[in-house]
């Protein structure tokens, strides 16, 4: 090997080693509001335990009308049973019901479905208090 070529190799270990020195002496300062962010974030989470569970989708139109009318029958057939709609650009989609696990929609998609030919579960994130129990 050449005396450039030994240089070379040498000059470019003694940079990369003191780099990362260096790169240890890292210091980060937070604002004082991002600890207060984080903070609330942290308790707010704790407080609104959501679990990855499942709902049952009635209806996706692009028609608002069909929308408002499968929502309103939904509501008069299960007054119990928490329901919502949402858009999702171009469609209204309606979602109802709030269960844990698969094996908990099952008996209720079976009823749900001779009333909404079109329902089917989706996973959803779930608040704890929303949760249909039998």
């Amino acid at each position: 090997m050449s005396n450039m070529k030994l240089f070379t190799i040498s000059l470019l270990l003694a940079v990369f080693s003191i780099n990362a020195v260096y790169a240890q002496g890292v210091r980060v300062t937070e604002h004082d509001g991002i600890q207060t962010l984080l903070s609330s974030y942290v308790q707010h989470h704790k407080q609104n335990d959501v679990i990855n569970g499942y709902r049952v989708q009635i209806i996706t139109t692009d028609d608002r009308r069909k929308m408002e009318n499968a929502l309103y029958k939904f509501r008069n057939l299960y007054p119990k049973i928490n329901s919502d709609w949402e858009h999702k650009v171009p469609y209204y989609v309606v979602k109802v019901g709030a269960f844990k696990e698969k094996l908990d929609y099952q008996g209720f998609l079976l009823e749900i479905k001779k009333d909404f030919h079109s329902a089917v579960p989706v996973q959803a994130d779930i608040r704890e208090e929303e949760l249909l129990v039998d």
